[in-house]
């Protein structure tokens, strides 16, 4: 089988569909891919990429067909949008030309739903048939980051997205709450739940030592709207643990907002600390004592099944979940730690207090528990043959 992957992002850049493509490699399937030149988290382009024209790279086995974008898109909003139009074009422009020799398109959507437009233009140019997967889930994602939810925007958003996943053959869906959200646009279409599962990294230790006097709860990743971190640090701040140390590492669009909380409420014990290594991060946790899993209270966003929680089961120490929806109900069916709502700092600092108790008391079932799971629900190996099955016919709902 030879499968044409459309993506806004790729290795260099850190995301699942990497290894997704690396395992079809060795299953003998020749894979190549079209993707902007690498830009995430920051917007500006990678070392030793240029961002001008288009270049075709080499990396492991596969062509990268990469084209230009618009940098600055991180804090811009116009930018943002004009990146997106921009990546359609160039995707199409690239698609029309290759398309004819794939027996399947794949799009990877981690981000907003025009990637798939390429796709589209390439399935109904060549008839080649068409699945998507999908991390990102329109359109409350589109209100949050400030375009105005009325009638007339909630019109044009709901027939761009039914149109979009009329288009495919396949959907894919990284987690379970999407499901309702997606069926309502195409009812007639079977959706499989294909999850997040962890990519296999080289194990570094990490730069960054955390205060071994302290009881250490920690998260790691995008600081973003998302992530609602303001009201962690609110909420850790209010329960008043001396004790204890709440440390944030990552980058994203909020870490300014996050840094300028802890600054104007002269905040001791928390640690804001810059993006470090993939590989270093597995060592980090090992060394803290337990997570925080946060998510912004919103109707949509609490769908998600964030890789995070696939990063914390590995290590297996107790989660303090402060959100709702999905990634709660996985954390409290399968006893992983305790959960806060994510709009009540008072609920959330009272939550902080509560787990270090909670830790002490239940370290061994939760590590038991974390690893039943990421061995049935979160297995890699059978989440491959599902998308497998999948885009080869093979199966069933």
């Amino acid at each position: 089988m030879k499968i044409l992957v459309i993506s806004e992002v790729f290795y260099p850049e850190n995301f699942l569909i990497n290894d997704l493509v690396k395992e079809w490699k060795k299953q003998g399937k020749q894979v190549d891919i079209i993707s902007q030149y690498p830009s995430y988290p920051e917007s500006y382009v990678y070392p030793g990429y240029s961002n001008k024209g288009e270049r075709i790279e080499n990396w492991e086995g596969s062509k990268i067909h990469r084209f230009p974008f618009i940098e600055g898109y991180k804090t811009n909003v116009y930018k943002k949008i004009r990146n997106y139009l921009r990546y359609v074009r160039g995707a199409s422009k690239i698609g029309r030309r290759i398309g004819k020799d794939y027996d399947m398109i794949f799009v990877s959507q981690t981000g907003p739903l025009t990637v798939a437009l390429p796709a589209i233009r390439i399935k109904k140019k060549f008839g080649t048939p068409a699945t998507i997967w999908t991390f990102d889930i329109w359109p409350d994602v589109v209100y949050m980051y400030g375009i105005p939810r009325n009638i007339f925007t909630k019109f044009i958003l709901n027939r761009f997205i039914a149109y979009v996943y009329r288009q495919f053959d396949n959907i894919l869906i990284s987690s379970s709450g999407f499901k309702s959200s997606i069926q309502k646009f195409v009812p007639d279409k079977n959706i499989y739940y294909t999850p997040n599962w962890l990519q296999p990294v080289d194990f570094a230790i990490s730069e960054l030592h955390l205060d071994k006097e302290k009881f250490n709860f920690t998260f790691t990743g995008n600081i973003s709207l998302y992530q609602n971190i303001t009201n962690v640090v609110l909420g850790f701040h209010k329960a008043g643990m001396q004790d204890c140390v709440l440390n944030i590492i990552g980058n994203g669009s909020a870490y300014e907002q996050v840094k300028a909380c802890i600054r104007d409420n002269k905040i001791k014990n928390v640690r804001l600390h810059k993006r470090i290594p993939y590989n270093q991060i597995d060592d980090l946790l090992q060394h803290s004592d337990a997570f925080v899993l946060p998510l912004l209270d919103n109707r949509e966003i609490e769908k998600t099944e964030p890789l995070k929680l696939q990063s914390y089961l590995s290590v297996g120490k107790p989660i303090f979940g402060i959100l709702s929806g999905t990634c709660r109900q996985i954390i409290e069916e399968n006893e992983l730690g305790l959960c806060a709502s994510p709009s009540d700092i008072e609920d959330i600092a009272r939550g902080f207090k509560a787990m270090k108790e909670y830790t002490s008391t239940n370290k061994e079932k939760v590590f038991e528990n974390s690893r039943r799971l990421k061995n049935t629900r979160f297995n890699k190996e059978r989440i491959i043959e599902t998308i497998n099955g999948v885009i080869c016919g093979k199966t069933s709902i």
